[in-house]
């Protein structure tokens, strides 16, 4: 099929939080999205796809599952986006969400930092994510569903605030004789904003952390942790991982780790998760981490 290109196959995640693995999944079941071509026969994705795609990703942050919403015509998910916009609040009760989120509407990274950082204050790190950034992801979703903003937004916003945790991660400096975290993102996720947030909690806390970045397949992981001689490996779930993954992952990654090692796993997406393997702690919030690594330096002055 030839269509006029609208973005292309390495860019379509950037456009509509979709990851060509994913799509590739939804193709093979769901025969949507078709395979498209331009001119020059380079894959791409028309108008018409790329619209679908963005009205299904807000269908499903309402709750709607895969199998109703992907393949529908363009028209008939613009009607079902009608009816989720209608139930979504259209004014945010947070006024701190509310003036970031004009921040970041108005295309100004220097008055969104400014003003970020004023909403921090005298907040300690984990308050900060607890109390503003964690409030203005869930706004930030909401508007999104609503339609009130577009993906390019949310992903200002991420990269302002992944800018700003590296800042002040690297202003912190270890505690002598502190734990030693390695950070890293899973197979398949993207998405480095939890994982940052974490990083910067445990910093702050005093702990050495040392970051592998993201889509780090389980064996390097491995081998990362033995090589670093780490204290913990530290991964952080986003809700765009697909939970029927998440067990498998952690279960996989626990068998090749040496048992000495536990392994904390972070995100909202746990909260769930029931029969966690052995060695293996969920923290669907920040102060759960907190906890354990405190926890961790106890065991370590007694030792």
């Amino acid at each position: 099929m030839k269509s006029r290109l609208f973005v292309a196959s390495a860019d379509i995640e950037r456009e509509t939080g979709f990851g060509r693995d994913q799509l590739r999944k939804w193709r093979q079941r769901f025969q949507f999205p078709p395979l498209e071509f331009t001119a020059e026969g380079k894959p791409g994705y028309s108008v018409n796809t790329v619209n679908r795609l963005r009205l299904v990703r807000r269908l499903l942050d309402g709750g709607f599952r895969p199998g109703y919403v992907v393949g529908k015509t363009l028209e008939e998910l613009e009607k079902l986006h009608v009816a989720v916009s209608l139930s979504v609040p259209r004014v945010c009760d947070d006024e701190s969400t509310s003036e970031l989120i004009e921040q970041l509407k108005k295309a100004d990274s220097a008055g969104f930092l400014k003003l970020l950082v004023k909403k921090r204050a005298k907040k300690t790190l984990l308050q900060f994510s607890r109390s503003v950034v964690a409030p203005l992801l869930k706004g930030l979703g909401d508007a999104w569903a609503r339609g009130d903003v577009e993906i390019h937004h949310e992903h200002f916003c991420s990269f302002c605030i992944e800018r700003y945790f590296h800042a002040q991660i690297l202003r912190l400096k270890p505690k002598r004789g502190a734990p030693k975290i390695l950070m890293a993102l899973p197979p398949g996720e993207h998405h480095f904003l939890g994982l940052l947030m974490i990083e910067a909690v445990l910093a702050e806390q005093g702990a050495m952390t040392v970051s592998l970045g993201s889509d780090i397949p389980l064996n390097e992981l491995k081998l990362a942790a033995t090589s670093h001689n780490v204290d913990a490996v530290a991964l952080s779930f986003s809700a765009a991982y697909p939970a029927r993954d998440i067990l498998p992952t952690l279960k996989h990654l626990r068998r090749l780790l040496p048992r000495r090692i536990p392994i904390w796993a972070g995100g909202a997406t746990l909260a769930g998760i029931k029969n966690r393997p052995t060695g293996v702690s969920l923290f669907p919030e920040l102060d759960g981490v907190v906890a354990a690594l405190n926890d961790m330096v106890d065991q370590m002055s007694v030792r």
